[in-house]
């Protein structure tokens, strides 16, 4: 390579340099220092609590009674998910017991059990399961049936036993909720035990409850559900069978800081008193019994009626 051909190379390089730098100072000036940022003092942030309503915790104590929570059905849920729950009943007198896989339903049932619990099962339940089931409610046991469209379960293959149906889906309000628009605020109740002095409760990701009584919580008018189209009066909580089988479409509510929203509490404390209630049920079927003729008897025998007896047996 010729010493005249290197000095135009030399020559073309240094151009493109010098129209390089050029430009750069020329859009630029020079390194950018960014100044320095106080960080956030988070001791002064304060966020706003969650509107709660003023509810008096007492404990009222019933009649001795137990509450049976299934976990034999592969259940979906951590145990201490119900504490609130299970604290309102254990402040009832109410004694909590577990039903775990190795245990019968059928004996567990026949036992002190009044009323039962059962959190979004993902194993199905046998024929002889559902007719126990069928069997303790016959007797005046309740049932109280949670589940919660974030979570897998075969719920509704026990529930249509009742004409109770959770449909898929969660329901969802883009213009008043509780943080975030699947935190639907229902403020429409029908009269029941359940639904006792409430004004206002939020569900957190719930379902829609399907049921021919039409339920007892329903929302508004500008909350939809993701998959039901075709109706418009839609309820996270039914009830069905006179009354003795509770269903709610969503278990967040009743746990902590969540049961504290609005009237949380007070629900919690309503169904409570609800399972609780079965103590009187189950002992009016143990200590009374109902003539032929449909009189009622308590097993307290007349001291007139025995005279009258010892007369006509002395007579004969």
């Amino acid at each position: 390579m010729t010493r005249s051909r290197l000095v135009r190379i030399a020559v073309v390089l240094l151009g493109i340099a010098v129209l390089v730098v050029g430009r750069g100072c020329f859009f630029y000036g020079g390194f950018y220092s960014p100044p320095p940022t106080a960080a956030p003092d988070y001791g002064d942030i304060v966020v706003p609590p969650a509107p709660a309503a003023e509810f008096p915790e007492e404990a009222v104590t019933t009649k001795e009674m137990t509450v049976l929570i299934d976990l034999a059905h592969y259940n979906d849920f951590d145990l201490g998910e119900l504490n609130v729950l299970m604290l309102q009943l254990i402040s009832r007198g109410v004694t909590i017991d577990l039903l775990d896989l190795e245990d019968e339903l059928e004996t567990e049932l026949s036992g002190d059990a009044g009323a039962m619990v059962i959190v979004c099962p993902t194993q199905r339940f046998s024929t002889e399961e559902k007719e126990s089931i069928h069997e303790f409610l016959g007797k005046g046991g309740r049932l109280l049936l949670i589940a919660d469209p974030t979570r897998s379960d075969r719920i509704s293959e026990l529930s249509l036993e009742f004409g109770l149906i959770f449909e898929p889906g969660y329901l969802y309000n883009m213009q008043e909720y509780e943080t975030n628009y699947r935190n639907i605020i229902v403020a429409e109740f029908e009269d029941s035990e359940i639904t006792r002095d409430l004004e206002q409760v939020v569900f957190y990701t719930a379902g829609a409850v399907s049921s021919a009584n039409g339920g007892i919580a329903f929302v508004d008018e500008n909350t939809y559900s993701s998959q039901i189209r075709s109706r418009t009066r839609l309820s996270p909580m039914a009830m069905a069978k006179d009354l003795q089988v509770l269903a709610i479409y969503d278990l967040t509510f009743m746990t902590e800081p969540y049961n504290r929203t609005l009237d949380n509490n007070r629900l919690i404390s309503n169904i409570a008193d609800w399972l609780a209630g079965a103590a009187d049920e189950l002992e009016l079927d143990d200590e009374e019994e109902i003539e032929a003729d449909g009189t009622l008897n308590d097993g307290i025998v007349n001291e007139e009626e025995t005279e009258a007896n010892d007369e006509v047996n002395h007579e004969r």
